[in-house]
């Protein structure tokens, strides 16, 4: 075999193989629902990380507005690991915490934790989106905002995975104002 072959070869198949991956990758990036989650906890863009908005999921977790008053059921935070998702895309009705494999397999639209992620097992507590340099200060103006509400747009995988893609703001409702203020003292 002619030597020039095989360094041609040695060169072009882990190009080939890089290629292979990114294209499968990025095949996989496009798969799934996209979803709207309410968030709070905004952490502007740090500039030690680059220009990401860090924020909280306010997933509207089933029992949430139930009044049953057990101080210790509220005293104890779960960070949930998977949740199963009931609406029409792109709205979430609700989200019910799954406590085991066979109930996550039987959901329709399953999220869970990737270890792999940033926030490891926090994953569906915390998330970070990337926005770049022409929309940061734009994102940093709107989160400074009290009377707004962020929104993030996801895509959920069939696997289970979320994927941060968008965030987008609203004007808070009388009564979400209300009830951020609390009840006035006169």
């Amino acid at each position: 075999m002619n030597r020039s072959l095989v360094k041609i070869a040695v060169l072009v198949l882990p190009l080939a193989g890089l290629a292979g991956l990114w294209a499968q990758s990025d095949y996989l990036s496009r798969q799934g629902t996209d979803w709207e989650v309410e968030i709070q906890g905004y952490d502007p863009r740090d500039l030690l990380r680059g220009h990401y908005v860090e924020f909280t999921y306010d997933w509207p977790l089933a029992g949430e507005d139930d009044a049953s008053g057990d101080a210790a059921a509220e005293e104890v935070e779960v960070v949930p690991t998977r949740l199963c998702l009931y609406g029409d895309a792109p709205v979430i009705e609700r989200a019910d915490v799954v406590t085991n494999d066979a109930d996550l397999e039987a959901c329709a639209n399953p999220l869970k934790v990737s270890p792999g992620d940033v926030y490891g097992y926090q994953g569906l507590e915390r998330g970070r989106l990337y926005v770049g340099q022409d929309r940061a200060l734009e994102i940093e103006r709107q989160l400074a905002e009290p009377d707004q509400r962020g929104i993030v747009t996801f895509r959920q995988r069939a696997d289970g995975v979320l994927t941060p893609l968008d965030i987008r703001f609203r004007p808070l409702t009388p009564e979400e104002i209300a009830e951020r203020d609390g009840p006035d003292e006169e």
